[in-house]
């Protein structure tokens, strides 16, 4: 069992050493092998509130490629809870690896059209899906509810007493509002993964107030870094992730924790830092999810634990 502390990584490159910064990682990626990252700790009280409300099963919805339809049906697997997946797109054969391990953990998989796929947000819809299974506790897409933010902000025991800057990738802004909630000291810089996702500040906004916490305005989101939008990998991009893996061993995939380090690079060398500042990077896991990507890399990457 590591100690915190333990899942702190410095990382250095002699393009950085003229902006005199402090750069490490913080490996949410080596926390669980099965609950990888975030979804760890979105999943917590999650868990243990539909576990004593005596809940039997878990609902949620998700991409073919989701880490948290993953990270649920394991967690499920673990707890000893049925698991339902909402899965955006058509059913395809044979299973992408995201989907079979699913499966294999005992996930019962359904499709819905793209169309209503986009109402899952709707409370009609919901309460049509809490009439379709009526015996699931509905969780909201990657776990981003009051219960997964408040998970989230568990993470900042994580977090060294020393870091001025906490970066992370933004997909819901969930992680994001947990970490900035439970660490008011410090500025906290979400990196936006989806293209023209400016909806984001509102709903963090949302979720420290669904929270009964203050927001002191010690964040923000950078949307300049999704790269033409989600799950898109141009090459430049990809060139990247090879690169940055090669030199640090790390593992990084296009979806989050790709786009993260991009953004954290040019950041540095745009000057963005005032000297001596202590950056901590926050890898929030999901590399399962680079079995379906690995068609944009020239080489096999290596994913290192």
């Amino acid at each position: 069992m590591k100690t915190k502390a333990e899942y702190i990584q410095s990382i250095t490159n002699p393009c950085w050493d003229r902006f005199q910064l402090q750069i490490n990682v913080l490996r949410l990626d080596l926390i669980d092998p099965d609950l990888s990252g975030n979804k760890y700790f979105k999943l917590k009280y999650i868990i243990q509130y539909a576990v004593e409300k005596n809940y039997k099963k878990l609902l949620s919805f998700g991409g073919a490629y989701s880490n948290h339809i993953h990270a649920l049906a394991l967690a499920g697997r673990r707890y000893g809870l049925e698991t339902v997946g909402l899965i955006r797109g058509e059913e395809h054969q044979p299973l992408n690896p995201t989907l079979q391990d699913a499966v294999d953990a005992g996930m019962t998989l359904y499709y819905l059209s793209r169309s209503e796929y986009k109402r899952r947000q709707d409370n009609d819809y919901i309460e049509e899906i809490k009439a379709r299974f009526p015996d699931c506790y509905i969780i909201p897409e990657g776990g981003s509810s009051v219960l997964g933010v408040k998970g989230c902000m568990d993470i900042a025991a994580y977090i060294p007493s020393a870091t001025d800057i906490i970066l992370l990738p933004c997909g819901t802004g969930a992680t994001l509002a947990g970490i900035a909630a439970a660490c008011p000291d410090k500025q906290v810089v979400g990196i936006s993964v989806l293209k023209n996702a400016y909806y984001l500040e509102s709903d963090i906004g949302n979720y420290m107030s669904n929270l009964g916490i203050s927001d002191v305005g010690n964040w923000r989101v950078e949307h300049d870094f999704h790269c033409g939008g989600y799950a898109k990998a141009p090459d430049d991009l990809t060139v990247y992730i090879e690169d940055f893996v090669r030199a640090h061993q790390i593992s990084i995939e296009p979806v989050y924790s790709g786009k993260l380090f991009y953004a954290v690079e040019k950041l540095i060398t745009a000057n963005v830092f005032s000297a001596g500042t202590n950056i901590l990077v926050l890898h929030t896991g999901g590399l399962q999810g680079i079995r379906g990507m690995q068609e944009h890399f020239s080489e096999q990457l290596v994913i290192t634990h």
